[in-house]
């Protein structure tokens, strides 16, 4: 089955941007040149290490789905950068250490978790987003456990 990924609202990021404050909780952002490699939510690529400044805050990934909340940091670059535009294909540098593949049915109900090898994103998502029980898929790191993005079937 055919996949899409759906990245973190640009809007979202360019008001923590702008107010340093996270949305929903209005926990305080911070920003920071981290030392390893981060995962920006938006663009789905990472926020090279010593060079570019991230600004991390706390984000609900059920925000616009769920009612019942679970919140967690995330981190997006500090300088605006386009969404992730190849939602058909699985973000090549995103979760190179491994995928936490979690998969809900309507009302948060999570019906399956998979711990997956990068390569096998494409596959694996296809093949979850096919099944009667999944409505979406939350991809998280497997390393780090924080979400990265959203798969939909196409």
């Amino acid at each position: 089955m055919a996949f899409r990924i759906v990245p973190m609202d640009t809007a979202v990021a360019d008001q923590v941007r702008s107010t340093m404050r996270a949305p929903d909780y209005d926990h305080p952002a911070w920003s920071e040149v981290p030392v390893e490699p981060a995962p920006c939510r938006v663009c789905l690529d990472v926020i090279d290490p010593g060079v570019e400044r991230l600004v991390a805050f706390t984000y609900d990934p059920f925000r616009d789905t769920e009612d019942l909340p679970l919140p967690g940091p995330v981190f997006v670059h500090a300088r605006s950068c386009a969404p992730y535009t190849d939602t058909a294909t699985y973000p090549a540098r995103l979760g190179r250490s491994g995928l936490l593949l979690n998969c809900y049915g309507r009302g948060r109900r999570l019906v399956h978790a998979e711990r997956i090898a990068h390569a096998d994103a494409g596959t694996t998502l296809g093949e979850l987003l096919a099944r009667p029980d999944v409505d979406y898929v939350h991809v998280r790191s497997a390393t780090a456990g924080c979400y990265l993005c959203t798969a939909v079937s196409a």
